[in-house]
Order: C-alpha cells, then structure tokens, then sequence
C-alpha cells in the first residue's frame, strides 16, 4: 500500500529547517490530508485576540448575549467560508498563496498584493507579541513597561524560533495548541460562568441596534479576512487530488468551532464587570481566583505565540516575492526582528485596545475584494489578463473607503462620508463593499478571452520559482 500520502519527504520535517521556499512544491513532496488544516487554524485561532475582537460585540457595540452570538456566528461562517475557498489554490498549484495570485494579477499586481501582506503579518505579529507580553508581564513582573519589553523580546524569540523551521514544524505545533488551549479555555470558562449574566441583553434599539448587529457581524468578518492572503501557504504541501469539499470546509471547521465558542466567552466577559468591558485582561486579573487567572495570562501568553507562527512563516514567503533573494529562513527571521522592533514601540501606547481595533479594521480593508477576485479567477472564469483584475481589486478598495467609519480610527477627523456613516449609524460595511465591487468590476472588464479556469498564462509567471 503506498502511504507516502501520509509521510512527509525531507524537504519538509518536523524540527529540521524546510528547504522550499516560494517555488511551488513538486507532486513527490505533496503529503497529508485536509482535515490537517482545521487543526493548523483552529491553533490560530484559539487565543485572546479572539476572544478580545469578539468582546467589543456587548462591551462597546451593545449587543445581548444570545443576539452576539448570532452575530458572531454569521460573521465567522462568511469569513471563514472563503478562506476555505482560498485554501483550495495550494493543493491545484503547489504555491504559496501570493505567489499564486501572480497568474491573476501578474507580476507587479503580486508584488502589490505581497507588500500589503508583509505590513498585515508583520503588523499582526507585534499585535500578538504585544498582547502576549502584557499578559505575561501581569503574571510575572507586576505590569510595568520594563517587565513588558522583557516579554516582548522572549515571545518574539520563540515565536520566530518555530517559524524559522518551516510548514512541517508549524502545523505539529498548531494542532497541539489548538487541542491544549481548548481544554485551558473550556476550564477558564466553567470556572468564571457563575459571575456572568446569561441573558444580558442589547443595550441599544431601533436603527442604532441593526448597526450594532451588522457591526458585530463585520469585526468577526474582519478578524478571519485578515488570513486571506495566508491561507494556501499553508495547504500547498496537500496533494493535487486532495477532496476540495475537504480542502475548503475543514478550515471552516477550524476557525467556526474556537471562534464561536471563544466568542462567547468574550461576550459574556464584559456582564462581569462593565467597567473593565474593554480590558478582558484586567477584568480577568480582578475578577478572578489566582488559580484562575495564572492559567488565563499562560493562555494568553502561549495562543499568540502559536499564532505568531503563522506571521512570520509567510512574512518570510512574501519577502522573496518582493524580489529578495535569501533563503525562506533568513527572511523569515529577518521579518521576526522587525516586528520585535515595532511590538517593543507599540508598549508605549497608552491605550493599545484602541490601537488594536484600529489595526484590525486597517489590516483588512484591501483583503476582501482582492480574495473576491482571486476567487472568481480561480473557480469560475480564468486567469486572462492581469489589468482587468488589477482594476477590478483596486476599484473595490476604493469603493469600500467610502464606507469606512473614520471617526473611530481618528477622532478629530472630519470626514467627507459622514453623512453616510450618520445614516447607517456609524456601522462600517466597507468589507462588503468591495466583495461586492470588486466581483462586478472584475466580470464586466475581463473580457471574453479569458483562458479556462486552471489554465496558467506563461507570461505571467515570468520568474517564478525565484528565491
């Protein structure tokens, strides 16, 4: 019986560095099974900054409980549903997920769309590093800044330490965290679910609670679309005749089940204490025993380490599409110092939740309309040329800024759209916005010539396989 399915080649093992970089990955090294990627995503997404996004849904939005977690569900499904979709260009191509986009956008839309995935992971990597260190230095250092850098610079070592390694290193590690920090998270939650109010519910009504539940809807939206332009890194090492019912629905799996039902652990967190609704950390760290609260700041502490992982891996791969020639691991290692740079500055803000939120809606405007495209390329019409799609993902964008609530990422700023965000009480839709634009844009300008779906245009791929 032939298992080589099952057994990884050495270019890719456990604790040994992976030789590839963003060539595509030849059909002898292809190995594993689909359901490996809900266990790689739910590790991603078992952590504080879940539970944290999730929080704002009663803390600052005014939802209930029950309304939250409807909310919270509708809005994790959607965004997860196409990063499943996504996750089904590996398997295809072998390609890393920006170097994919090349047959859609070209050469330069690519180098586009990786510069944009560099400040999304680099970013997202001192969020994390942040949040760890905060917690880390609540648990040991009494919570000053001088304990919190130190924290900083462990969580960045180790974190940059397992994604030196590479794909093989990571989903080992990923499906162990994920399993662990579900049984700490479901102890956590049985031991605080007696000082939380069950059936809290909205504190706002008519119109400002429609925008409330459509703005509950798209941070969680938000939160999982953040991952699009990572999602095939991390199954291009699946076989080409991998299920792609499985390929697409097992990372639903692994994102839904953790975010949902870390979702409602962080609606009902804020009942406890309104006070400290937006410090999840604090609220934990006054509300509950110390043999609650050491195992919570270890939680936090490990599941954005885990997801630290993710970052840097394919920060390192989408360095090299930009046209740096170094080995995967050094540019990895390098994208690793430079988010410690930026987490150690980012302990200096004073009020970092803020920042954090502002971060998340930032990160992720662009990442909708370019994944409605790639989507649409990849399932339904063909590559053809890259300028229809180019426009297609730069007009969605723009379209979408129209729609952005300005006022909460810069108070004092008088923005043009504000009648419109006035109407539709300060939600933000821009995330379906340019989903929307950005597929009408790309169907109307693409032309009849468009080669069948699967097809690769040559020229377009000119250089790939650089590193």
């Amino acid at each position: 019986m032939d298992t080589t399915i099952d057994r990884p080649p050495a270019a890719d093992e456990f604790l040994k560095v992976e030789a590839r970089g963003i060539e595509a990955v030849p059909d002898a090294e292809r190995h594993g099974h689909p359901r490996e990627l809900a266990f790689l995503w739910a590790g991603a997404f078992v952590n504080y900054a879940s539970l944290l996004t999730v929080s704002y849904l009663t803390g600052s939005f005014g939802l209930g409980i029950w309304d939250g977690l409807v909310a919270t569900v509708l809005g994790t499904l959607a965004g997860a549903l196409i990063l499943g979709l996504l996750s089904n260009t590996g398997p295809r191509t072998g390609e890393a997920q920006i170097v994919f986009t090349r047959r859609v956008f070209g050469l330069r839309g690519a180098r586009l769309g990786a510069f944009l995935t560099l400040f999304l992971a680099v970013g997202w990597f001192a969020v994390d590093c942040v949040i760890a260190a905060q917690a880390g230095s609540q648990l040991l250092g009494g919570g000053g800044k001088v304990a919190t850098f130190a924290w900083v610079l462990l969580v960045a070592a180790v974190s940059v330490a397992v994604a030196v390694y590479g794909h093989a290193t990571i989903k080992v590690f990923e499906t162990f965290g994920a399993i662990a920090f579900a049984a700490l998270s479901l102890l956590l939650f049985a031991s605080l679910a007696g000082q939380m109010h069950w059936t809290a519910g909205p504190s706002v009504t008519g119109g400002a609670y429609v925008a409330a539940f459509l703005e509950g809807f798209m941070v969680c939206f938000a939160l999982v679309a953040s991952w699009y332009p990572f999602a095939s890194d991390y199954s291009r090492y699946l076989p080409a005749t991998s299920s792609r019912r499985g390929v697409t629905l097992w990372p639903v799996v692994g994102v839904a089940l953790p975010l949902i039902l870390l979702g409602l652990f962080g609606l009902l967190l804020p009942t406890i204490d309104p006070k400290l609704a937006g410090d999840p950390i604090g609220l934990i760290g006054k509300h509950a025993p110390g043999w609650v609260a050491v195992p919570f700041f270890a939680f936090v502490v490990l599941g954005e380490i885990w997801a630290n992982y993710l970052d840097v891996y394919t920060a390192g791969l989408v360095t090299q599409t930009l046209g740096v020639r170094l080995p995967r691991w050094q540019t990895a290692l390098g994208c690793g110092l430079l988010g410690a740079l930026i987490a150690s500055a980012a302990v200096l803000v004073s009020d970092f939740h803020q920042a954090y939120q502002n971060f998340l809606i930032l990160t992720y405007l662009w990442a909708p309309a370019w994944a409605a495209v790639v989507l649409l390329a990849f399932f339904a019409v063909g590559y053809g040329r890259p300028g229809p799609a180019l426009l297609a993902w730069l007009l969605g964008t723009a379209v979408s800024l129209l729609f952005v609530n300005y006022p909460v990422l810069f108070p004092s700023l008088a923005a043009p759209n504000q009648p419109l965000i006035d109407a539709l009480h300060g939600v933000d839709l821009s995330g379906l916005v340019s989903v929307a634009v950005a597929a009408g844009a790309f169907m109307l300008l693409r032309g009849k010539s468009s080669p069948l779906v699967g097809e690769v245009p040559p020229a377009q791929l000119e250089g790939e396989g650089s590193s």
